[in-house]
């Protein structure tokens, strides 16, 4: 063989070589089901090394070959990190459309809607269903997390009464002490200033406010009675009657895993600081997290002199100030649903 003829070879294999590297590098770049709009749910622990990413990947179809990808990845992209999360990807998108969604860290969002009167253990359930966090976590994170600072903690130091129910949108690698930090800053923003200052007028901290608050949650879901609810409750605290609220003593059933769903007549002996059958004045703390309107009824509640109330039966209540009047009333309330046994739910006195 000449040396010419020789060079030439060379020069063919070179640029067979070239074409087929060419090729390869745009097979990997293209994505592997050109026009799909399917997306998969591809999960990227902290922590993951890079080679496991793209097998992951690969394995979800996202990329067409998993040690390719990464190899394209450590060469073209390295100077771009791959941040951690939970992706919702598509195998429609080329290998750099999915390389720069990692790099921006364009992770799925969970919407979590807590709704008033949710207890603090209703609010971690509602968040680990979707993913985020572990009950375990949100309970130590509920010590650490810092309450309004003129509210106090829970009895139990846990921020029962300060996670506002709302909308949230977090993504699972949302750690569940900044859930709470947002639950807690957004409970500071509906309860401002002026209802500290409301609350303090009529003699309240913001604990105890928001513990009335949560009474008023419990108590009725129309919005036309919760300053009427609250006037009742606050006019008891004010000449030393007990509050005998139903709500607190299911609070106590839970807390001691003994609620079964109904109260019935034997369970208001419970022994429980709150059970306000049994002890004066308001809980230890909030039996729930309520929403904007009960707090602003424990702070601005209704002109009135009632002390007194029980279900119509129809969602509403009808209101007494003595106690002869409550019980005609506890009358029509019967009368206008079925007969109670003696072991049913009862009214507060």
């Amino acid at each position: 063989m000449s040396r010419h003829r020789g060079r030439r070879l060379l020069l063919l294999v070179a640029l067979l070589g070239a074409g087929a590297a060419a090729s390869l590098y745009l097979w990997v770049r293209a994505a592997p089901a050109p026009g799909s709009s399917r997306r998969v749910v591809v999960e990227l622990p902290i922590g993951t090394p890079t080679r496991q990413i793209f097998r992951a990947l690969a394995a979800k179809g996202v990329v067409r070959h998993g040690l390719l990808a990464e190899g394209y990845y450590r060469v073209f992209r390295r100077a771009a990190p791959l941040r951690a999360g939970e992706y919702a990807l598509s195998p429609g998108d080329s290998l750099d459309r999915t390389i720069d969604l990692l790099v921006r860290g364009e992770v799925l969002r969970h919407t979590v809607v807590v709704p008033e009167g949710a207890t603090s253990a209703e609010c971690f359930a509602l968040f680990v269903r979707e993913g985020i966090g572990t009950d375990q976590g949100f309970r130590r994170a509920s010590r650490e997390v810092e309450p309004p600072s003129s509210g106090g903690a829970g009895a139990e130091g846990d921020l029962e009464g300060f996670l506002f129910p709302d909308t949230y949108v977090v993504t699972r690698s949302t750690p569940t002490r900044e859930v709470l930090a947002l639950m807690v800053d957004d409970f500071r923003r509906h309860f401002p200033p002026e209802l500290e200052r409301s609350a303090a007028r009529l003699g309240l901290s913001v604990r105890q406010a928001v513990t009335v608050a949560s009474l008023v949650e419990k108590e009725t879901s129309l919005a036309s009675e919760r300053p009427h609810v609250a006037a009742v409750y606050l006019n008891r605290l004010r000449i030393g009657m007990r509050l005998q609220c139903d709500p607190t003593v299911i609070y106590a059933l839970q807390k001691q895993g003994k609620w079964t769903g109904r109260l019935h007549r034997s369970e208001l002996e419970i022994d429980s600081p709150y059970n306000t059958y049994l002890y004066g004045g308001l809980p230890p703390g909030p039996i729930c997290n309520p929403g904007a309107a009960a707090l602003q009824a424990a702070v601005a509640p209704a002109k009135s002199d009632d002390l007194y109330f029980v279900a119509r039966g129809d969602g509403g209540h009808y209101f007494s100030r003595t106690y002869a009047d409550h019980l005609a009333m506890i009358g029509r309330s019967r009368a206008n649903s079925a007969s109670a046994s003696d072991d049913e739910e009862v009214p507060p006195r």
